[in-house]
């Protein structure tokens, strides 16, 4: 019984000046950065509204028949700090669309087909960008921002017969437009002071969101 008790005791002891070492530990929070003068350049893959789309769409019917494959959108940013609060910079996307076409019909008052042949198109996107850094320390950077730009398509389609393009652009609608997007939050998650991995949301083109990583060069 008094070598239970002894080892109850020293149990005690042992777990008091442990709870006591953990209490005199202060939680250590991560640093702020200076990063004003740096450039940050990212890669990122991300799904786009227009591909997820395109990526829904098949036809099965006695005139048309094709199925489509989408890819992410790729991107590649660079990114200046101005300020420890505001940054500027440029980015360029592209993502690739593909369409199986295994029977198409055209041309009503003479009539033509295509068979087994494929159509392929790339949306394109150029374009600059502001962010606004709310947090930036030594383990996290959360952003949010703006995006202003170009959007333009890059086809390759199978025929050049206009009634082909017609019918297809009517399938398929492909608008060159200026587009305008708002970034409601970024994350750039850190391991080393160069090297991070990038989550990010955009409510336009050219993606809905993205995982990427980026590389800080002083």
């Amino acid at each position: 019984m008094k070598k239970i008790v002894g080892i109850a005791l020293c149990l005690f002891f042992a777990i008091t000046l442990q709870a006591q070492k953990k209490k005199a530990s202060p939680k250590v929070k991560p640093l702020k950065v200076e990063e004003i003068g740096k450039v940050v350049f990212g890669i990122h893959a991300g799904l786009s509204l227009t591909g997820l789309l395109y990526e829904a769409s098949e036809r099965d019917i006695d005139s048309i028949k094709y199925t489509t494959s989408v890819k992410p959108a790729y991107q590649i940013t660079c990114d200046y700090f101005v300020s420890n609060k505001i940054t500027i910079g440029f980015f360029s996307s592209i993502q690739p669309f593909r369409v199986d076409i295994s029977h198409w019909e055209f041309d009503t008052i003479n009539p033509k087909h295509i068979d087994d042949l494929q159509a392929k198109m790339k949306r394109i996107y150029v374009g600059g960008k502001f962010l606004y850094h709310f947090k930036n320390t030594t383990k996290v950077d959360i952003y949010s921002g703006i995006r202003v730009g170009a959007l333009f398509w890059n086809n390759k389609l199978p025929s050049t017969d206009p009634q082909f393009i017609n019918t297809f652009n009517d399938e398929f609608p492909m608008f060159n437009r200026p587009s305008i997007g708002i970034i409601p939050i970024g994350f750039r998650v850190k391991f080393t002071p160069q090297i991070a991995a990038n989550f990010e949301i955009n409510a336009s083109s050219p993606h809905l969101f993205s995982f990427g990583g980026t590389y800080t060069l002083d």
